[in-house]
């Protein structure tokens, strides 16, 4: 199948239930016309670079390797955390090979010769794994962040659109110079087979007001402008032949704060601190996890608990579930990881929170865990590639955009581990794939825990997470 070139348009943390005629109506709109993937989910941690990765690289977090926001990477990092927001140590991992173990986009379209380009006013180091293997293949990127683009276009961007304007909440003003890069820029000059136009908001707004608060809302009415002012230029014959929307993950309201490091003083040397944390045990026997287990559980903060056995990541431990049902499970992973307590309903009137690390403060947005809020994700696409006014209610997630990408402009997808969305394509088969329903669970003490799960054509597709028994977040 080849049917023309593709603009992926990721609108970063919001929440698909966040997506109404009211707040975003040029959203809205397309995704009515289009098809529209009604039960997408984000992978697990859903953190925005772990989900970068899952995106451009088809494949979840155990297969890529970040495996989280932050982590004990020794080999790259013999002191201290490896924060893949430091874009100095996603390129000192890259020289070393230690940074991800698969393909990515840009890596493929670069090497079947097909032009790939990045538009993005994320942080740099999403921008990296966005856009990772680009320079070697040059392919042009243009980031807000000085230093982090490609010199050439960011030096064209200056001389014709002027200075990129000053981060804000909203983000709205950056959005729209990086959309102006974009149509006036980019596509008359580079003509792309793919591109990305990464949104910074409603995700770094939310972070500051809540899910729901009025900055908020006029950061997704920003968005939303420019996405609509994107259709129209597309609509008028110089854009794309196809359009796909996404969010990389939701939100949900951080209720409370927690100090983790006094709070596990026997850990506190090898934790890799947050709402979503890992435990890096120097000693990850069977004994010394499943210790390590039951001490967590114990605490009236702690959410789900899962492990990555060494030599046997399928297998778990009283108290935990294997991380590797989750996506999860690398080398790099921790041996021990676990969320902190999360509670609440989803939808409109949601009041689903969790406790946090730090970073924002109470009432703010925060993302990294399993409840329905953080995981419900938007994928929509318009195009001769998809299909028309279609509600696809077979379950997908954050690694099934690269192979229906790669599908749609005709490459392979060998080394991928998601799977072509053949329902959402207009020469598909008419056959939705079977899905299946499954629950994990765990328990150990007073601690329940469990995952929700589809099972799509032999992949596991995680709805939500819950846990019981301790102190739900106020």
């Amino acid at each position: 199948m080849r049917t023309g070139s593709i603009l992926l348009v990721c609108f970063d943390g919001l929440r698909r239930d966040r997506v109404t005629p009211d707040r975003m109506p040029n959203l809205s709109r397309f995704m009515a016309g289009g098809v529209d993937m009604i039960n997408s989910r984000s992978v697990f941690p859903s953190e925005t670079r772990v989900a970068t990765t899952s995106t451009v690289t088809g494949c979840w977090p155990g297969e890529h390797g970040l495996v989280a926001n932050q982590f004990f990477n020794r080999d790259v990092l013999p002191d201290g955390l490896f924060n893949t927001a430091k874009r100095e140590n996603l390129l000192r991992a890259d020289a070393q090979g230690l940074l991800i173990d698969r393909e990515s986009l840009g890596q493929r379209l670069g090497r079947a010769g097909r032009r790939f380009a990045i538009v993005s006013t994320a942080t740099p180091g999403a921008t990296f794994m966005m856009s990772y293997g680009a320079a070697r293949h040059e392919q042009p990127v243009f980031s807000v962040h000085e230093g982090v683009g490609s010199p050439a276009l960011m030096a064209e961007a200056a001389e014709r659109l002027g200075p990129v304007p000053a981060a804000a909440r909203p983000n709205t003003a950056q959005i729209d110079y990086a959309a102006r890069v974009l149509t006036d820029l980019v596509y008359p000059r580079h003509r792309p087979d793919l591109a990305i136009l990464w949104m910074s908001d409603p995700d770094i707004t939310s972070h500051g007001f809540g899910i729901d608060a009025p900055e908020t809302i006029a950061a997704q009415r920003g968005c939303d402008d420019a996405f609509g002012r994107i259709l129209d230029w597309s609509e008028a014959g110089d854009g794309p032949d196809n359009i796909i929307v996404m969010s990389d993950h939701g939100q949900i309201t951080g209720s409370r704060q927690i100090d983790l490091k006094t709070a596990l003083p026997d850990f506190a040397d090898h934790l890799a601190p947050g709402y979503f944390s890992g435990v890096h045990l120097p000693d990850p026997t069977r004994e010394t996890v499943a210790a390590a287990v039951e001490r967590l559980t114990k605490e009236p903060w702690c959410g789900l608990v899962f492990v990555n056995l060494p030599d046997a990541p399928e297998e778990s431990v009283a108290g935990a579930i294997p991380a590797a049902a989750l996506g999860g499970g690398h080398a790099r992973s921790a041996p021990v990881s676990f969320t902190l307590r999360a509670g609440g309903e989803p939808g409109p009137g949601s009041t689903e929170s969790c406790l946090f690390v730090g970073g924002i403060a109470a009432g703010g947005g925060m993302h990294g865990g399993l409840t329905r809020g953080e995981l419900s994700t938007v994928l929509a696409a318009s195009g001769p590639a998809f299909c028309r006014g279609k509600r696809s209610e077979t379950p997908c997630w954050l690694p099934d955009i690269a192979p229906t990408i790669l599908t749609v402009l005709g490459l392979p997808t060998e080394g991928t581990s998601g799977r072509t969305l053949r329902e959402a394509l207009s020469d598909g088969e008419a056959a939705t794939p079977r899905v299946e329903r499954r629950t994990l669970t765990a328990a150990i003490g007073g601690h329940r825990q469990g995952v929700e799960q589809w099972i799509v054509e032999g992949r596991a597709i995680t709805d939500f997470g819950w846990s019981s028994g301790g102190v739900l977040p106020t």
